[in-house]
């Protein structure tokens, strides 16, 4: 099955970004099959440009807990609920 990363971001200082990783099928999954998941990561960075900084999530971001991610960016979190994505433990 082939997939895709779509990488989201949020200052909450000029200095930490937050970056949400979800990681889906590039089709439709038959019923009952793989819909996704997601995980989240709070990232130190330089502060110059926080979407080529997000990429640092790999190597410097420490993971969040669903509910620290889902109360910084209730939003997006609902996005992935509404798509069927689950969260990543």
């Amino acid at each position: 099955m082939k997939t895709k990363t779509q990488i989201y971001h949020r200052a909450i200082h000029h200095l930490v970004i937050v970056v949400y990783v979800a990681n889906t099928p590039t089709e439709k999954p038959a019923a009952g099959g793989w819909p996704g998941d997601w995980a989240a990561y709070v990232v130190p960075v330089p502060g110059v440009n926080h979407k080529e900084e997000a990429a640092a999530w790999r190597h410097d971001g420490a993971k969040l807990k669903e509910s620290e991610a889902r109360a910084l960016w209730p939003a997006v979190a609902a996005d992935f609920d509404n798509a069927g994505i689950k969260w990543r433990p």
